[in-house]
């Protein structure tokens, strides 16, 4: 039994009232509530007298008490490698090599027993990071298409008492299934590009008999979708609602490229989505509709995904995304609190058809703690919107403090009640160093490294020593700050220099070849179509200056000679001709003098 004195309560019931209450939790279940009226104080007073010896009196005046969260989606196995998986994009099917090293490690059909132990580490610290995040409902999501992850999944919630659906694609007969109906199995389809018509009537079976919700995230990329539409002919949401698949248990995740059609479709048949505003953020640049469904009265709720940590983080994040929306602060808490309650979790709890905090409801609390100087919050005067105002921009996990479930404390005073933290950051610690080690994550990044510093090198003007100089294995120690030394290993091996030389050298000799017309050699022979020429023209000798034959040389000093000779003909039988005396050349200085009106015209001049 535990009894809660004078704390701030966000009721979430009908009237969603909010004030000073004291609680009464027995056999799991709130079985009393009195305000802070002076009657109200007189019953808290009645229910201490009464159950003292066995009663676990807890002062709640420093802190607000309100339903917990819950996660719409969490992939678990994702969260120790986000920051890697930020390289995955829903437009680029290119994949990240250390990445997928990774997933086949931990997807591997026959792990060994130290993967098996690798995958008991990631949930029990994926689950008990969400507890103390106030999460008390999620659905966990994997890709894996065995069962060797339930396991696992089931220790870890044995240890937290979270309440979860465990969501992948189901391959095994009904019956294995069946043995794992408490941890409430829920099919989830991906990569739509690799569905076959015998998938979605294996699909159709599984929610014949024990499968209820389906999950789908498809239409997240336009490539696959369209090949998709090309081999249906239809949209993948036309598809399975053919099949009868697409109802109020059925949520889309991160739908990105629905139709019109699809549209009318998913709100005719009251089907839902997830939204994950990290993995939008980072995964696509393309501008999520969410307008479109919520005007279409398509409910929605939030989940954290492949790379979000913090759900309260994530809401703000979308928030602030789609503020031209006006989303209020109360439509964005419910979806964290009771509409993926209503949509995922009423079921499960009897008696429980919505996420509220009153008398006969099953105690599921969290508790905010303001009694930190830095966090103060003095609500009395409050409304119920400005109190989730208050929540969405300021509220983060370090604030939440305790934790309830079915009755029981399973986070008090910022710790775990049944796990030792500390424990499982070691085992963690181990699980990562592994994890890293076999998706050759040092040595890839080493390789990138080495490899950016290469293509910065200018090789161009670098003769065969120096590029041996290069590629020699050198070692080069870089002093630090703190008077340490960093050793930078090149491991470039001498025939790759000489071969990006070789390549560098043949690239300029095809760039010399691809010349542009202005950029052409005035000595380079330009084809020209002949021209038609007169016979004496042709008989008439060309002489080439740019010639360096020696035949050619000695043609043209015999032409030079016999030009020469018909000089001296000529001026002899001019001289025979001269009447005038004072007109005669004369040979003082050995050269020819003609009368001024006599003119010889020789060549062009």
């Amino acid at each position: 039994m535990i009894i809660l004195k004078n704390a701030y309560v966000l009721t979430f019931n009908t009237g969603n009232d909010f004030g000073r209450y004291s609680l009464l939790i027995n056999n799991g279940k709130i079985t009393d509530i009195a305000d802070s009226s002076q009657s109200g104080q007189a019953k808290v007073e009645k229910w201490i007298e009464l159950h003292s010896s066995r009663a676990d009196v807890v002062d709640c005046s420093d802190k607000m008490i309100m339903p917990p969260f819950i996660n719409s989606c969490v992939k678990s196995e994702g969260a120790l490698i986000h920051y890697l998986l930020k390289q995955k994009h829903y437009e680029n099917t290119e994949s990240d090599l250390c990445t997928d090293l990774i997933f086949n490690y931990l997807y591997q059909e026959l792990p060994d027993e130290e993967t098996q132990k690798d995958l008991s580490n990631i949930y029990s610290y994926s689950f008990n990071r969400l507890l103390k995040s106030g999460v008390y409902c999620f659905n966990e999501f994997s890709l894996r298409k065995d069962i060797h992850h339930l396991r696992p999944i089931n220790s870890a919630l044995k240890s937290t008492g979270q309440r979860t659906a465990v969501c992948y694609p189901i391959t095994q007969d009904v019956n294995t299934v069946r043995d794992y109906k408490h941890l409430n199995p829920a099919y989830y389809l991906t990569q739509e590009d690799n569905i076959t018509v015998y998938d979605i009537s294996n699909i159709t079976e599984l929610r014949n008999h024990n499968i209820r919700s389906l999950f789908l995230e498809v239409a997240t990329n336009k490539e696959v979708t369209e090949k998709f539409k090309l081999t249906f002919r239809k949209s993948v949401i036309a598809v399975l609602d053919e099949y009868g698949l697409i109802d109020e248990n059925a949520s889309l995740i991160n739908p990105l490229y629905t139709g019109y059609d699809d549209l009318k479709i998913i709100t005719e048949k009251k089907a839902n989505i997830i939204i994950c505003p990290r993995d939008l953020l980072q995964f696509t640049n393309r501008y999520f509709p969410i307008d479109d469904y919520i005007n279409h009265g398509i409910k929605f709720s939030i989940g954290t995904g492949w790379l979000g940590e913090d759900l309260l983080k994530d809401v703000r994040l979308f928030r602030n995304k789609y503020k031209e929306l006006n989303l209020s602060s109360s439509d964005l808490l419910f979806s964290i609190t009771k509409t993926p309650h209503q949509l995922f979790f009423s079921r499960d709890i009897a008696g429980d058809s919505s996420c509220s905090i009153e008398i006969n409801k099953t105690a599921d609390l969290m508790f905010i703690d303001f009694s930190d100087l830095r966090f103060q919050f003095f609500p009395e005067n409050y409304q119920f919107e400005s109190i989730c105002d208050f929540i969405i921009d300021n509220l983060t996990a370090y604030e939440i403090s305790d934790l309830i479930i079915g009755g029981e404390f399973k986070v008090k005073d910022n710790k775990p009640v049944n796990s030792d933290e500390r424990k499982l950051l070691d085992k963690i610690i181990d699980t990562r160093n592994r994890l890293y080690k076999a998706g050759k994550y040092e040595e890839i990044k080493k390789r990138q490294e080495n490899k950016e510093k290469s293509e910065k090198l200018d090789l161009r003007a670098r003769d065969e020593g120096e590029i041996k100089l290069f590629s020699d294995k050198t070692t080069v120690e870089t002093v630090l700050n703190q008077g340490e030394a960093e050793k930078i290993t090149f491991v470039e091996a001498a025939e790759e220099f000489q071969i990006k030389e070789k390549m560098l050298s043949l690239a300029r000799t095809q760039s010399r070849q691809k010349q542009s017309p202005s950029q052409r050699s005035l000595f380079e022979e330009i084809e020209q179509s002949p021209i038609i020429q007169s016979d004496d023209l042709h008989e008439t000798p060309f002489i080439n200056l740019l010639s360096a034959d020696e035949s050619a040389g000695k043609l043209i000093e015999e032409d030079i000679v016999q030009a020469k000779n018909v000089d001296e003909s000529i001026f002899k039988r001019l001289s025979g001709e001269w009447k005038d005396e004072s007109l005669k050349p004369t040979d003082s200085e050995g050269k020819v003098k003609l009368p001024k009106d006599v003119k010889l015209k020789f060549g062009d001049d």
